[in-house]
């Protein structure tokens, strides 16, 4: 029996996917271009930001490690940060793919042990703080605001990095207390 390469299928199946929410965001972006400002509100949620908002929510990490290259070189929204933020997804979700393949932590016995632990603990600290920070705006903002239509289209648009740091806080977490057993499992996935 064969067993499956999540370094390959991972990378294929969310590409795919986020090449055709990208096509509908482009899609989308000339809908809401030739309406102009015939919305009092901004466009509707469905159709014409659930693309945006589902390749966001998959992708959450990617968009954050794409930040400082849209920044530096000053991409406005539309094709060029969308066709960088696809290729950073194939290599992200290589790399999800490789450490599901041979596990989180490195199974080689390595002298720099306590550096790994403080790293992953670090990485982990960093994102349950930002995780934090994420919940105290969205508290803030409906105590300020109060209303229950801006706070769940908030909510939404913020809902992929919140579940995104959680699981990898809980999971560079998990990776550390694994790093420091005695008993370390040569064969342990994660």
């Amino acid at each position: 029996m064969r067993t499956i390469r999540y370094r390959v299928v991972l990378p294929i199946f969310f590409g795919l996917v986020s090449f055709v929410l990208i096509a509908w965001e482009f899609h989308n972006e000339r809908v809401i271009q030739s309406m102009g400002m015939a919305w009092d509100t901004g466009p509707p949620v469905w159709p014409y930001q659930a693309s945006w908002i589902l390749l966001q929510g998959i992708n959450a990490p990617v968009r954050l490690m794409d930040l400082p290259v849209i920044a530096a070189f000053g991409l406005k929204s539309g094709q060029q940060p969308l066709a960088l933020e696809l290729l950073t997804i194939l290599v992200w979700w290589w790399f999800i793919g490789w450490r599901i393949d041979f596990g989180l932590v490195p199974t080689q016995i390595s002298l720099h042990r306590i550096w790994q632990v403080a790293g992953l603990w670090t990485i982990s600290l960093g994102l349950f703080g930002f995780l934090a920070y994420l919940i105290a705006d969205q508290l803030h903002f409906w105590s300020e605001y109060g209303t229950v239509a801006g706070q769940l289209m908030r909510l939404m648009r913020s809902a992929g990095l919140l579940i995104w740091c959680l699981l990898l806080g809980t999971w560079t977490a998990i990776a550390g207390l694994r790093c420091i057993r005695k008993d370390n499992d040569p064969k342990s996935t994660i």
